[in-house]
């Protein structure tokens, strides 16, 4: 091992030679463990070498800002964050507006999670690891790993090494670590999508670009993303397959198509599959790319299919050492509880329940889109167990119940015509126990746009009763979309 106040080279570390195409000169273990490597300006003015692959990294071997003790308070001062320095606006999510209401009990649309609930295989398991909760959890989830690649190998006959995937606490923890680890100069976002990326990207100070999806293309992913990639060089893009909140898959073809080209470019692709298993096509997953891509990132979670949203647990995969290596030092340690690797052990042996999931997901999201169209509502096509819908109702109606019935007159008269109908109609919504999501803090979607998660059949007639109930209060207003009504 050689070091020095600007030089560091550990030759036992597993992952050495990881920047193939440098001489003995030029390698520096500081890539890795510099803080202020990352940065978009260092103050070691570094000189940047293009690597065999044309990817360009920093050379930080004539560092002049070395990391001597007396450096440590201006180091420490660089790193800090003031809250001029990044712009994140506040980010809001389903199920919180049933959390602030306290209404626990109630039937959520707003959260598209799994309405068959948690396996009852995984809470027989919760429940027979109460005695281990008073040991330390195993920081690598070795078991969960082996059992996820294996879980992959039987399903879908691809071969990935457990030691390629990470866990984490849900896939938000693991987005966060990835864009952090590959801390990208630019980076390309579909918009209407997840706001997790964004928040990560700007943490992570990147330049966010956006590619944005149109609606009257069905918020459908098209050959038009290449001009995107083209354009604004990205270093890295984020992309969720099927999206949220619009729940469009991307096709095949084409998503492989933008593997290939990021792999060409050196631009690191992160997939986002956390509702892949509601759909069809689960066998499509970009799993099966990630040994022969080491520019692919694919992220999947627990969470969503196993309805396991309050015991935090996701998993990616990537062969590429040297992220890998840096996503697993920003990891916290032990942030995979027991309890978590336990639900995933037993959440993998679940076979019948991800069968009757799809069946019931595709029954009651065709029957959910066919009646909310049917309402007025203009429905974009899903292939996930939630549906996109647009609310075009410009004011309520004061007087749609009977004068007779003062109390329901009061209720309408709280709303007066020519008011803000997201408003009014978010109100309405609450008061009469509907909880949504309204898409509105979505980039590229306003507050006319609204999710809807597909659960079980009775629990879609009563949204339906109750929502043809408040469209009886309401005057519709054409759009000018000529699909609006079919």
């Amino acid at each position: 091992m050689e070091n020095s106040s600007c030089f560091f080279k550990n030759t036992a570390c597993s992952y050495f030679p990881c920047h193939k195409g440098l001489d003995s000169s030029e390698f520096n273990c500081l890539f890795c463990y510099c803080p202020l490597y990352p940065r978009e300006v260092c103050p070691g003015n570094p000189t940047f070498i293009t690597k065999d692959d044309g990817t360009k990294i920093k050379r930080c071997t004539d560092c002049t800002f070395p990391h001597k003790p007396e450096n440590y308070e201006r180091i420490m001062n660089l790193l800090r964050v003031t809250k001029n320095e990044i712009d994140i606006a506040e980010y809001h999510h389903g199920g919180e507006q049933v959390a602030r209401a306290g209404e626990a009990k109630m039937t959520d649309f707003s959260v598209n999670t799994n309405p068959l609930g948690l396996p009852e295989g995984v809470k027989s398991a919760i429940q027979n690891a109460i005695p281990d909760l008073e040991r330390y959890p195993d920081q690598n989830c070795t078991r969960l790993r082996e059992k996820l690649a294996e879980k992959l190998r039987i399903s879908f006959g691809m071969t990935i090494l457990p030691e390629h995937i990470i866990c984490g606490n849900g896939a938000s923890e693991l987005i966060s670590l990835v864009t952090n680890a590959i801390s990208p100069k630019n980076a390309l976002l579909l918009t209407p999508t997840f706001s997790g990326y964004e928040k990560a990207l700007k943490s992570a100070r990147a330049k966010v670009q956006y590619h944005f999806l149109k609606a009257e293309s069905d918020f459908a992913l098209d050959e038009t993303v290449f001009d995107s990639i083209q354009k604004n060089k990205p270093d890295m893009i984020s992309l969720c397959s099927p999206n949220n909140p619009t729940g469009r898959l991307i096709e095949k073809p084409l998503l492989e198509k933008i593997a290939a080209q990021c792999d060409e470019s050196g631009i690191f692709l992160v997939v986002d599959e956390c509702f892949l298993d509601f759909t069809e096509h689960a066998n499509e997953t970009m799993f099966r790319f990630v040994e022969e891509n080491p520019h692919l990132v694919v992220l999947n979670a627990f969470t969503k299919i196993y309805a396991m949203a309050g015991i935090r647990l996701g998993y990616l995969a990537t062969s590429n050492p040297a992220l890998l290596h840096k996503i697993n030092a920003l990891r916290p340690e032990w942030n995979v509880s027991t309890l978590a690797q336990i639900a995933g052990e037993a959440a993998l042996d679940e076979r019948s329940y991800i069968e009757e999931t799809r069946t019931l997901i595709k029954q009651e999201r065709e029957y959910l889109s066919k009646e909310l169209k049917a309402l007025g509502f203009r429905v974009f096509p899903s292939d996930a167990n939630f549906i996109l819908f647009e609310v075009n109702f410009q004011k309520c109606e004061e007087n749609s119940q009977s004068d007779n019935d003062k109390s329901g007159s009061e209720t309408n008269n709280k709303f007066k015509k020519n008011l803000n109908m997201s408003e009014n109609f978010d109100k309405l919504l609450l008061e009469n126990g509907i909880f949504l999501r309204n898409c509105g803090n979505f980039t590229g979607l306003s507050e006319k746009f609204y999710r809807t998660a597909v659960r079980t059949h009775e629990e879609n007639v009563l949204l339906l009763k109750k929502l043809r109930a408040l469209v009886a209060k309401c005057a519709t207003v054409q759009t000018d979309s000529e699909e609006f009504h079919k």
